[in-house]
């Protein structure tokens, strides 16, 4: 996601090209930035709800690999999702990215949606249960590790039976 100007998008566009599948021009300076951490904002949401959902349904009896089946084939599913449920079932949380790094990102979108007054209640959950994560020592592990801290609390583990 790039900001400035479309001319000046399209003159550097070569040089970004390496770094993503895609790219967005977004607008003015600051645009991609806010697109950038609404993306990023969204992405922390779905993973804290796929957390508390698959924590609920072990806790309940559920295996894990038929919640994460019922899920991908029903309105719930997230691409997100399908790619990093494989890495909490194998409890692989290798970072692809940082928990702590996820929860700089929420943190400014908390700030510009306070700049913009736009409240965004789900998301300041969502930072403290990141916070709770870096506080536990999953600051440096992929986000999907924020499962743990669920785990945690309800004694149970989200894993491949």
């Amino acid at each position: 996601m790039v900001g400035g100007d479309q001319a000046a998008f399209e003159r550097t566009k070569p040089y970004f090209e390496p770094m993503g599948k895609m790219l967005f021009y977004c607008g003015g300076p600051g645009m991609g930035l806010h697109a950038k951490l609404t993306q990023n904002l969204v992405l922390a949401n779905i993973m804290e709800a796929f957390n508390e959902g698959m924590v609920l349904a072990t806790k309940a009896g559920v295996p894990p690999e038929l919640m994460l089946d019922v899920l991908n084939n029903s309105a719930a599913k997230s691409g997100l999702i399908s790619f990093k449920a494989p890495y909490i079932l194998d409890r692989n949380f290798e970072t692809n990215f940082a928990t702590k790094w996820m929860h700089k990102d929420i943190g400014l979108a908390l700030d510009t949606g306070k700049q913009l007054g736009v409240p965004l209640p789900g998301t300041s959950i969502t930072q403290q249960m990141f916070q709770a994560a870096i506080s536990m020592g999953y600051g440096e592990d992929d986000f999907c590790s924020t499962v743990q801290v669920l785990e945690n609390w309800a004694g149970v583990t989200v894993k491949k039976s």
